[in-house]
This record gives C-alpha cells, structure tokens and sequence, in this order.
C-alpha cells in the first residue's frame, strides 16, 4: 500500500475512520486482518516446536498484541512483560531471567528499546509487523556486551501476506548490519 499510496497512508485512513463509515470499516478490517494473523495457530505450533528445539537455551518471545503475550503464558507457564506489567514486576522478572529461574520470558513490543537481556540466547519473533528499528532493537536485546557474540532470532510468520511483505522491505544485508553494543 505505501507504494501506491504514499507514506502516510496508513495515518490518514486512521484519521479518516474517525468520521467516515467506509473508511472506518476499511480500518476495522485491518485491525482483524492483524489480529488473525497474530493469533495464528501455525505459529503457536511452531513457537510450540522451536522451545523444544531450544529446550536448553534462555528465550525472549516478542509478540505484537498483548493478547497473544498473555496466551503464550498461560499455556507454557511463563512470565510475560507487558505495557500492563509494573516496574517493580519488569525488574523482578528480568532479573529471575537473568539468574536463570525463567527460561522464557514473552513480551510484547516493551522490551524493544533500553533493557540489556545478555543472557537470552535465541529470541523468537512471532509475525513480521515490526519495522526495521524495532528489529534491529529486539537483536540488540540479545547481543548486548557478552562474548562471544553469538545469538539466534528466528522470526515466524504467515507465508503470502502482508507479514512477508513487511520482513521483505525491511530487510538488512549480513554485511550492512549495524547493531549498536
């Protein structure tokens, strides 16, 4: 959408919705086609898959709705990190992560910017909303003043939509990566 119709696009149906009917509809049915796509069972069973598979490895699991944050905890018994989380909970969670008494902490897009987690070593990244900042911020999480400098990010997403089309425009070649430590 942004290349027919510019940047703000987005912005300005938001705007609209407020006051015209078609385009409040038009900004409704985003909002379900993003929270489908969020809830998808193909992910939780590949999130399901890819704890097993990192069983012996600290995790961070970033999601993009509070909704699916809350569910991952329900089901795998895990603390979740969320806007609704108070400060004095954040601290006490990330650092029973960091001694090692939680294996996998899930979040939802608050722990993208100013909070070290150098112990997680693989963060698993449910859907492809996140712009190229937000992604370079959640590998920052992960590969922060530790040695060696080896981490895993996995991203899972739904194949043919507009999750893959978001990952795809952002993309940043291995070689012009700049992560700040």
């Amino acid at each position: 959408m942004q290349r027919t119709h510019g940047a703000g696009w987005l912005r300005e149906l938001m705007r609209l919705s407020t006051r015209d009917p078609h385009a409040r509809r038009a900004w409704l049915a985003r909002r379900e086609i993003l929270n489908l796509l969020d809830s998808c069972q193909g992910k939780l069973a590949a999130l399901e898959a890819l704890l097993r598979e990192h069983a012996g490895d600290r995790i961070l699991v970033f999601t993009e709705s509070n909704a699916v944050a809350y569910t991952i905890a329900r089901q795998y018994l895990v603390p979740v990190i969320s806007h609704e989380t108070g400060v004095a909970e954040r601290k006490h969670i990330l650092d029973a992560f960091q001694e090692g008494h939680y294996r996998v902490v899930v979040t939802s897009r608050v722990l993208n910017e100013g909070v070290d987690v150098p112990e997680a070593k693989v963060a698993i990244v449910l859907g492809g909303g996140a712009s190229k900042r937000e992604y370079l911020q959640r590998l920052g999480r992960i590969l922060r003043k530790k040695e060696p400098l080896q981490a895993l990010l996995i991203e899972v997403l739904v194949r043919n939509t507009i999750e893959e089309g978001k990952v795809q425009r952002r993309y940043v070649p291995r070689e012009t990566a700049d992560v700040d430590q």
